[in-house]
C-alpha cells in the first residue's frame, strides 16, 4: 500500500483504488445505514497468514466477506453475526486464515446485495529490515448528538490524519477508543469517519474506562473490536466476569501484549466511567480474581517470548498508567506491584499507556532486589540507562489534562501536555527508534516531533535471563513544558438550604499566565461577586467566568444562592475550576478543586 492511499484518514478519501474483480460500492456507509458500514481491518495471532475484518450493518441473510490478491484470484468466507445493544445493528466479523505473508490483499464485506469496499489490506512478512507501529490513547469522535460524548474538537481527525500520514503496519490503540458512553451511534460515527485508515491499516486495541458503558457494561467494544483480536488462550474459566479482553501477537521480532485494566459484571457499571480495580474481591470468580487471571496469561506470554529466539523485543500495552504525574487519574500502584514485578524480571522494552490526557516517558525503571511489596515507588530506581521505559500517550484528541506539580517527578525524562499526536515506532533488529510526532506542524511544513528517543539491548541480564533494554535519550529539549496549575477551592459551609448563599473563593498558581472559570450546578443562581458572566455547560451544570486579566497567581471570589424546592434536595458536585493559558488554548481542569455541597431545598425566608 503505498503512502498516498493512507494520506488522508476521513472516509472515502483513502483506499479508493480499482478492483479488479469487486465492485465498488455504489455509495458510502453515510447514505445506506444498512450497512456494511464502519470496516475495519486487524491481525490475528500471525500476521503473517492471518487477517480479522468487521464491520456493522442491519441483520442480513447473507453476510461474507470476499478477499483475495489483485491477479484475480479470490475467496468468499462466512462472516459470524453478533448484535450490539441498543440498536437493531449487528456486529459482524470474519477470520481469514492461510494467507501468504507480505502479500497485499483486496477484499469487500457484503450483506446481502450490499457491499463496501473494496479495500486493500497486506499480510506481514516472515521477516523484515524494519517496520513501523503507531500508537495513541483517548481517542473519540465529536459527536453533537450525543450530550455524553467527550471530543468537541476535530483533533482526534488531524490525531488519526498524521498516524495515517507515518503509513504505519499496525495501529495501537490502549483503550478509550470512541467515548460513546452508552450511545452506540457515536460507535458507528467514529467507524465511519476512520474507516478508510482502519480497514486498510490492521487495528488493535485493549479497552479504557470508557468502553465500560452504562447499563451495558463492555459489550459495545466486545463485539465492534474485541471480537477481532488474537483471542486464542481459552483459560479454562469462561463468564462474563472474566471475559478475555488480552491478547498477544508477532509481528516479524517482536511480540506486542495487550491487557486490559477495565473489568466487567462486577461492582458498579451503571457509571460510563467507574474504575474498579481488577485485583479487588468484586472481580472474583471461581476464586480468581480478574487481575489474576490476566496475570497467569501475562506471565506466560512473557516466558515463551523469552524463549523464542526468534523474537528480540517485547512491547506491552494497556490502558491505566503504573508511573504517571498526572492526578486525573492517579498511577496504578496495584498493577505496578504485581504486572510491573514480572516486567522487570521478563525485561520488558517498552510499555505504552493511555488514560491520562498527557504525553509522559519515564527513565529506564528497574525493580530494587529483595523487597516485600513493589506497589511503592520506593521499590524502584530510575538512575541507571537500563530497565522498562513507560510512555503515557493519551493525547487522542479529547481534551489536555495538567499535571499535579510543578517539578517533574524525578522518574521522568519527558512530559508534556501542549499537544495531540502519536507515538511512532521504528523498530529493526538493533533498536526501537520512538518519535512522539503531534499532529501541529513546525515552520519547516513538517509536524512536530516533542520527544525522541531509542531503546536498545544492554548487556545485563534479568533474572530469567533476558537482556535489559537500555534507553538512549534523543531529545534536546527540555524535561517539561507543560501547563502547571495548582489551586485550592474554600466557601462557607458544606450544608446550605434553599435560597442560601454560599460565598466562593477560588485561588491558583500557575506556570503559565492564566485565567480561570469554574463549574457549578445549573440550578445554583450567582448573585455577586467578581463572576462577569454564566454560560450553559455540559451535565446539568454551567461555566462562570471572570475577568480575563491573565496572571500566574490570584484568587477571585463569588457569591451563590442555593435552588429552593423540595425537587432541589440533594448532594451537588461544584468544581474542579479549569484554567487556560493564550500559550495552550484549551481550557484545563485544577486537580483538587471540587467540592460536595448539600442542599435542603426548603427556603429559610419568611
Amino acid at each position: 500500500m503505498t503512502d498516498l492511499d493512507r494520506r488522508d484518514v476521513l472516509r472515502g478519501v483513502a483506499g479508493l483504488s480499482t478492483a479488479p474483480f469487486l465492485l465498488a460500492s455504489v455509495s458510502g456507509a453515510a447514505e445506506v445505514p444498512d450497512g456494511p458500514a464502519g470496516v475495519h481491518a486487524a491481525y490475528g495471532r500471525d500476521p503473517a497468514t492471518v487477517l480479522r475484518l468487521g464491520w456493522t450493518g442491519a441483520p442480513a441473510m447473507d453476510a461474507h466477506l470476499e478477499i483475495g490478491t489483485p491477479d484475480g484470484s479470490r475467496t468468499v468466507v462466512e462472516a459470524a453475526a453478533n448484535p450490539v445493544p441498543g440498536r437493531e445493528t449487528v456486529a459482524y466479523s470474519a477470520t481469514v486464515t492461510g494467507l501468504a505473508p507480505d502479500t497485499e490483499y483486496e477484499y469487500a464485506a457484503v450483506l446481502d446485495d450490499r457491499r463496501s469496499g473494496p479495500f486493500t489490506v497486506s499480510t506481514a512478512p516472515d521477516t523484515t529490515d524494519g517496520f513501523s507501529v503507531t500508537a495513541v490513547g483517548d481517542h473519540g469522535i465529536a459527536d453533537p448528538e450525543n450530550p455524553f460524548q467527550r471530543a468537541n474538537t476535530d483533533d482526534p481527525e488531524g490525531v488519526m490524519s498524521t498516524a495515517a500520514r507515518l503509513n504505519p503496519d499496525v495501529q495501537l490503540l490502549p483503550g478509550d477508543v470512541a467515548y460513546a458512553n452508552g450511545n452506540p451511534t457515536t460507535w458507528e460515527l467514529y467507524f465511519d469517519v476512520f474507516e478508510s485508515f482502519y480497514a486498510e491499516t490492521p487495528f488493535m486495541t485493549v479497552p479504557g474506562n470508557h468502553e465500560a458503558e452504562p447499563g451495558t457494561g463492555l459489550t459495545q467494544y466486545d463485539r465492534r473490536l474485541n471480537d477481532l483480536m488474537p483471542v486464542d488462550d481459552p483459560l479454562g474459566i469462561d463468564d462474563l466476569q472474566h471475559e478475555q479482553r488480552w491478547h498477544h501477537f508477532d509481528y516479524d521480532n517482536t511480540r506486542f501484549i495487550g491487557l486490559s485494566t477495565t473489568t466487567d459484571a462486577c461492582g458498579d457499571v451503571g457509571r460510563g466511567e467507574e474504575y474498579i480495580p481488577i485485583y479487588d474481591p468484586r472481580c472474583e470468580a471461581g476464586g480468581i480474581t480478574y487481575g489474576e487471571v490476566q496475570e497467569r496469561f501475562l506471565r506466560a506470554a512473557l516466558e515463551d517470548a523469552a524463549d523464542d529466539d526468534d523474537l528480540t523485543w517485547t512491547v506491552v500495552y494497556f490502558h491505566g498508567p503504573m508511573w504517571t504525574d498526572s492526578p486525573d487519574h492517579a498511577p496504578r500502584k496495584d498493577l505496578r506491584a504485581r504486572w510491573g514485578k514480572l516486567f522487570d524480571e521478563y525485561g520488558v522494552d517498552l510499555v505504552l499507556c493511555g488514560d491520562n490526557h498527557v504525553y509522559e516517558r519515564t527513565k529506564p525503571i528497574t525493580a530494587r532486589p529483595d523487597r516485600e511489596e513493589y506497589g511503592s515507588r520506593e521499590a524502584w530506581e530510575w538512575d541507571s540507562p537500563r530497565g522498562t521505559t513507560f510512555v503515557t500517550n493519551g493525547t487522542g484528541g479529547t481534551s489536555r489534562y495538567g499535571f499535579g506539580n510543578k517539578t517533574p517527578g524525578a522518574y521522568l525524562a519527558r512530559r508534556t501536555n501542549q499537544h495531540f499526536g502519536v507515538t511512532q515506532l521504528d523498530i529493526d533488529d538493533q533498536r526501537i527508534r520512538v518519535e512522539y510526532v503531534t499532529h501541529e506542524t513546525g515552520e519547516d511544513g513538517d509536524p512536530i516531533v516533542a520527544d525522541r528517543f531509542e531503546i536498545r539491548k544492554s548487556d545485563t541480564r534479568t533474572e530469567k535471563g533476558v537482556k535489559r533494554p537500555m534507553q538512549v535519550d534523543r531529545y534536546t529539549g527540555s524535561v517539561t513544558d507543560s501547563l502547571v496549575v495548582e489551586g485550592t477551592r474554600t466557601d462557607d459551609g458544606s450544608v446550605f438550604t434553599g435560597g442560601q448563599t454560599n460565598r466562593i473563593e477560588l485561588s491558583f498558581e500557575a506556570t503559565h499566565r492564566v485565567s480561570i472559570r469554574d463549574r457549578i450546578p445549573a440550578n445554583w443562581t450567582v448573585v455577586g461577586g467578581e463572576a462577569t458572566r454564566t454560560e450553559d455547560a455540559p451535565g446539568d451544570t454551567q461555566w462562570v467566568y471572570f475577568d480575563d486579566g491573565l496572571d500566574t497567581e490570584g484568587s477571585v471570589t463569588y457569591l451563590v444562592e442555593a435552588p429552593e424546592g423540595a425537587a432541589a434536595t440533594g448532594q451537588d458536585t461544584f468544581g474542579p475550576f479549569q484554567a487556560r493559558s493564550p500559550d495552550f488554548d484549551e481550557w484545563m481542569s485544577v486537580p483538587g478543586t471540587e467540592s460536595e455541597e448539600t442542599v435542603v431545598g426548603a427556603s429559610t425566608s419568611l
